[in-house]
């Protein structure tokens, strides 16, 4: 967590200190803030009753015990902003609506089996309008921005999604961020899908607790985020966290494709699209991941057999992982029901303490808590972050966060 300074030339800095201190306690008062952000009672004052006025903060209260009069205490706002996130994925889309306190309230999905530009543009444009008119009008002018959270290369692996040469060469020529922000006249704040998952994770769940983990999201493909000294690190191209390519030994299942090199890729063995191209070989015909639960009896064993082959993969990942970067965590979250990623996080766990080598520190391995909103949830934090951060390395260079802290 920053500290604050009292010069008078860094205000808006504090105001923002105090801002993420208050969201990382949960509620405080003045002397409270003062403590705990290195400002002086007189700043903080200021600061406070500022962000009381601009209705980003408000009153909860007293505290009652201790010397003295009982101490007022301030939360944030809820309705103080709200922002919306959107998860451009290979094989759906999803736009949700959140509070400044960080509640969902509002989310729509559509899928669909190969990402085109345009219907995904009309699709946010026709959503943010449907979110939108959700909030009553005194709030609507307080929406700051849409995040939008999507694979850096999308209209790559055009083999592995059987997309056509002219679907990617549009990906390839479309500004997605900037005709985002030509439909909705908002600002546009652009991230990697995975590493806004990993902001996700490290503001709403383990990273509460945890400021040094490798985030890691099962879609359709796979992909990770790195959290540092709890804030998110991109790199220098903006792609940490990369595991698609990552060399993992050839898969035992029969419905991988055999391997042309000399090593297979992650990503035919840990995704989502190798887990119904298994299903498919073995004529079982899921259109989305969605479906799984409603062929759990009769897809039992294909789906165990994935599962085995997947964590066997993501242990080698793991381990390439693990003697790079001194890590207290892996967090491994997957668009799965709930009982097959635990039981996945579990067999890697498992065998992970089996095979670790000696002078490597093995990580936890635990599920993430936000499941399969993370990526859209990341992207509607982003907004947040870039306009109310306190760190002075989020900056907007194109409309793209550099780095996002809590």
């Amino acid at each position: 967590m920053g500290k604050g300074s009292n010069s008078s030339g860094l205000r808006r800095y504090n105001e923002r200190v105090v801002l993420t201190t208050l969201r990382k306690t949960g509620a405080a008062s003045k002397s409270d803030l003062a403590r705990q952000t290195d400002l002086t009672a007189q700043a903080v004052t200021r600061i406070v009753d500022d962000l009381e006025s601009a209705g980003l903060v408000m009153r909860e209260g007293r505290r009652l015990g201790g010397k003295g009069q009982p101490s007022i205490m301030y939360v944030i706002n809820p309705t103080g902003a709200y922002s919306v996130g959107i998860k451009v994925g290979r094989r759906n889309i999803e736009l949700l609506l959140m509070d400044f306190g960080g509640t969902v309230l509002k989310k729509i999905c559509h899928e669909f089996e190969f990402p085109e530009p345009e219907f995904l543009l009309a699709k946010i444009e026709s959503g943010l309008q449907a979110l939108t008119d959700t909030l009553p009008a005194k709030d609507r002018g307080k929406l700051v921005g849409v995040g939008i959270a999507m694979p850096w290369f999308i209209g790559a692996w055009t083999e592995e999604l059987n997309m056509s040469k002219e679907l990617a060469a549009q990906w390839k020529e479309i500004n997605f961020a900037e005709e985002v922000a030509q439909r909705t006249h908002l600002p546009v704040f652009f991230e990697n899908d995975c590493s806004a998952a990993a902001v996700a994770e490290l503001q709403f769940g383990n990273g509460q607790d945890i400021s040094n983990f490798l985030y890691v999201y099962i879609g359709t493909f796979i992909g990770g985020g790195l959290v540092l000294n709890g804030s998110l690190e991109t790199g220098v191209h903006g792609n940490a966290g990369n595991l698609v390519s990552l060399p993992v030994p050839p898969s035992k299942l029969s419905s991988t494709p055999e391997n042309q090199g000399a090593f297979e890729l992650l990503l035919n063995r840990a995704s989502l699209f190798g887990l119904r191209r298994h299903l498919r070989e073995c004529g079982i015909e899921i259109t989305s991941t969605s479906e799984l639960e409603t062929v759990m009896d009769q897809a039992r064993p294909q789906i165990q057999e994935w599962l085995d082959d997947c964590a066997d993969a993501l242990v080698y990942a793991f381990l390439s992982a693990i003697s790079v970067l001194d890590l207290e965590a892996i967090i491994v979250d997957a668009h799965l029901p709930r009982f097959l990623l635990d039981e996945l996080v579990e067999m890697i766990s498992r065998r992970i303490k089996q095979v670790a080598p000696s002078g490597v520190f093995a990580p936890k391995i635990v599920s993430g808590k936000i499941g399969v909103d993370a990526i859209a949830t990341g992207g509607a934090i982003l907004p947040f972050y870039s306009i109310f951060a306190p760190d002075k390395t989020v900056l907007l260079k194109g409309g793209i966060p550099g780095r996002i802290s809590t």
